[in-house]
């Protein structure tokens, strides 16, 4: 089962509403980021001779360990 934004909000807040427009902009920031990503990533592991998406490829790209 997918959860939506505004189910994510109302399990830190149930108060807390957000307008439809705003959801749909930060599923759109998501799915940039994330091709973004794993561009970045399969052009690193074309680069190292791989043809497997691996997570070192990933974490170089987002600065982690």
């Amino acid at each position: 089962m997918r959860r939506t934004i505004q189910d994510l909000v109302a399990s830190i807040d149930p108060n807390v509403k957000i307008e439809a427009e705003v959801e749909d902009l930060l599923l759109d920031i998501a799915d940039e980021f994330i091709d973004s990503v794993t561009n970045f990533g399969c052009r690193l592991a074309k680069h190292r001779g791989g043809d497997t998406l691996e997570v070192r490829d990933l974490q170089l790209h987002l600065g982690t360990s």
